[in-house]
């Protein structure tokens, strides 16, 4: 589950937890805007990134034109098979405009990953919302020792709200690269492999500018020949000022 890796949807106000996204409190008279959590497992488009705890969270600026920049981590609790835990980090900077109602979001995300930098990459990503609804596509422009460069990947969102609840709906899928030279890191995805994410959030005002947000999310598998019980559950807690 992540807060930002669909930055886009925080821009356009669709606070989905999925691929992740968390809900953020944006600092009174400020620019900038933060939020740390705990998550039971770390889930990135529809995959187990992580099975064990993870503390989660990101920091943000933005400016009056448009541009803002973003840092998120993701800290898995237990350790790897080789005994080190590996913590991402991701960096975005992105541009966000509206047009007649419709948001238009563009950007840059670099995927950093401690203890493992051959899985370092980074992606370009193009984003349109208008009212609830999101889409969302990202294409690989720096490879790794997966292959991943011209993978691509799409994101259709849609958010509700009622009763103070926060409601989002994610349907994610693959399209893998098809150039020999940048083989796709997704070999599955020839089974087309994609995911729906259903996700449930309330917003808890504590006081002081400290929002905490407890959570759950369900990430459904959607490709053919997926294993029983492949289903996952995320439950968290996040805490932004």
């Amino acid at each position: 589950m992540k807060s930002k890796k669909n930055i886009v949807s925080t821009v356009a106000a669709l606070m989905l937890l999925g691929a992740g996204s968390v809900s953020t409190a944006q600092a009174e008279d400020l620019p900038i805007a933060g939020d740390i959590g705990v998550y039971s497992q770390y889930m990135w488009r529809g995959m187990q990134a992580s099975p064990s705890a993870s503390v989660q969270g990101d920091l943000g600026v933005e400016s009056d034109f448009g541009l803002s920049a973003n840092v998120w981590f993701a800290a898995p609790l237990g350790n790897a098979a080789n005994g080190n835990n590996t913590t991402e980090f991701d960096f975005t900077v992105d541009y966000s405009t509206e047009f007649g109602g419709v948001g238009v979001s563009v950007g840059y995300i670099y995927y950093l990953y401690q203890n493992a930098s051959s899985l370092n990459t980074g992606e370009l990503y193009a984003g349109l919302s208008y009212g609830p609804v999101s889409a969302t596509y990202y294409y690989a422009v720096n490879a790794n020792k997966n292959g991943w460069k011209k993978d691509a990947y799409v994101d259709l969102g849609l958010s509700h709200s009622y009763g103070g609840f926060d409601m989002g709906a994610n349907f994610g899928f693959y399209l893998p690269s098809n150039d020999v030279n940048n083989p796709t890191a997704f070999p599955t995805t020839k089974n087309e492999l994609g995911h729906i994410d259903l996700s449930l959030s309330k917003d808890v005002e504590l006081g002081g500018g400290v929002t905490m947000t407890p959570s759950l999310l369900v990430s459904v598998p959607t490709y053919t020949g997926k294993p029983n019980g492949a289903s996952q559950f995320v439950a968290g807690v996040n805490f932004a000022y």
